[in-house]
């Protein structure tokens, strides 16, 4: 009790000017460079920051050319060398990178002239349900953290302050619950976590508990788990959590989403764009224009024919040469905007619109839900299953539809269902089955999860807890 008084008593300020510096120069030495080049540059013209977009992209493409066979080959193929690169617009002369390619010929996108220890490798199932192992290097880690941090200043959101984080994604989570997890996070990351791989009310009153004991300003989540927060809150009564900021991401916003959290956390909502492959790819400002990251990633939107409307998001990571990403096909469309300005002065394009991230949870017959997105890891690592989808029909039947990879076979579906019943338990049934291709929604994106199940049939046979 001693201890964790003393650990209160550590203020934010102390955190962001003391703690935060101490940290971020041992282990993320090229952080306050990025932070401070990323400060300045965001208020570049169009211009500039096309201008820097193409010294970095034809860096890039001549460190590939060098360094990748994968790369080499490709631009021998499409007879396009660094040097050739006039404009921006000329790499669409090189073939869209797709997960597939990852998965087949990762060896030989790594960069022969980076030593190992300079590189950490990743992975990531995609909303897509695609698995994906890739490498970002030690230093673009420090860079995506200063993208990170400088989108969430837009917000007020500073290091040292305790926010809320309704997260699924094990690999990101920081508290574990031993006693030093504990301190790390009271001294450095401040944040109030659940886990939302799996809901339960229990682990929404413990939540609450610990927001009403700490009141964090700042709440970052996917958009799906802060939208049943903001409904359990509504169904039990809950009026008195509010928050400066909501950061909603990994899913689509729709704008009734949007309309329920603002009324349920009396906040205003900013909607972020990123995946695990290249970190922030595009945040709303403090006018809800949803600026990219454009001194970092290069993004382009492709005309499709499913989409009229809409086109395809190729993303050129402009900072990592460990395993270059370039013309990389995410698997979202989107468009622009034809806004020539932003009221913040920001110069960083802007997107209209991103579409195809839409993830169901799972339901459980005990009341908990399975997070889609938490989900995405669970075969990141299997390079003997290419891409999967889960189908629920009912509470106690789950379809698990698998596209084979490499070396397929009973062992694999073994595999699965030992991974699964972590998530699952004893309560679904559970079936695998194979399949040559999961087709694609008319959004042009994978669903990783559809569930035919009505969560308001559940409503009636749940329990409500008291949370005050």
């Amino acid at each position: 009790m001693a201890s964790s008084s003393v650990l209160d008593k550590v203020t934010s300020a102390t955190v962001r000017n003391v703690i935060f510096p101490v940290w971020a120069l041992r282990d993320h030495p090229h952080y306050f460079r990025y932070f401070r080049e990323y400060q300045r540059s965001q208020f570049f013209s169009r211009e500039q920051i096309g201008e820097l977009q193409l010294q970095r992209l034809r860096a890039l493409l001549q460190h590939a050319y060098r360094n990748c066979p994968f790369y080499r080959r490709r631009m021998d193929e499409a007879s396009l060398s660094a040097s050739s690169i006039g404009s921006i617009a000329a790499v669409s002369g090189l073939p869209v990178l797709t997960k597939g390619d990852i998965q087949e010929h990762g060896t030989q996108m790594l960069a022969t002239n980076m030593p190992a220890a300079s590189r950490i490798r990743n992975q990531t199932g995609g909303s897509t349900g695609s698995p994906l192992q890739f490498y970002v290097d030690k230093e673009r880690f420090d860079s995506r953290m200063a993208s990170t941090d400088r989108h969430n200043r837009w917000l007020g959101l500073r290091p040292g302050d305790w926010h809320a984080h309704l997260w699924g994604a094990r690999l990101d989570q920081i508290i574990h619950g031993g006693l030093k997890d504990q301190i790390r996070n009271h001294l450095l990351y401040r944040r109030i976590e659940l886990n939302t791989s799996c809901i339960t009310d229990e682990g929404w009153i413990t939540v609450v508990r610990k927001l009403r004991q700490q009141r964090p300003r700042f709440m970052i989540a996917y958009a799906k788990s802060a939208v049943l927060f903001a409904n359990y809150m509504r169904e039990n009564g809950i009026n008195d959590l509010h928050f400066d900021a909501v950061i909603t991401t990994a899913e689509v916003l729709f704008s009734e989403d949007r309309e329920l959290l603002e009324e349920a956390f009396e906040c205003e909502v900013f909607n972020r764009y990123g995946c695990r492959e290249v970190s922030v790819i595009a945040s709303e400002c403090e006018h809800h224009r949803m600026h990219v990251n454009a001194e970092a990633l290069l993004v382009e939107i492709v005309p499709d024919a499913t989409t009229p409307a809409l086109g395809k998001i190729l993303i050129t990571d402009l900072l990592n040469y460990s395993m270059p990403l370039i013309r990389y096909e995410i698997g979202d469309v989107g468009e622009w905007s034809t806004e020539q300005y932003c009221p913040c002065g920001r110069g960083l394009p802007v997107l209209r619109d991103v579409q195809g991230r839409t993830t169901d949870f799972l339901e459980l017959s005990d009341g908990r839900k399975i997070s889609g997105p938490a989900l995405t890891l669970v075969v990141a690592d299997m390079p003997d299953v290419r891409q999967v989808q889960f189908v629920q029909h009912e509470l106690r039947k789950i379809a698990l539809r698998v596209v084979p990879g490499r070396g397929y076979g009973e062992h694999t579906k073994i595999e699965l269902r030992k991974r699964l019943s972590l998530y699952l338990g004893e309560l679904v049934d559970l079936q695998v089955e194979e399949t040559t291709r999961i087709a694609s929604e008319s959004s042009g994106k994978y669903r990783f999860v559809i569930s035919h199940v009505d969560s308001t049939s559940m409503s009636s046979s749940r329990k409500t807890y008291d949370t005050h």
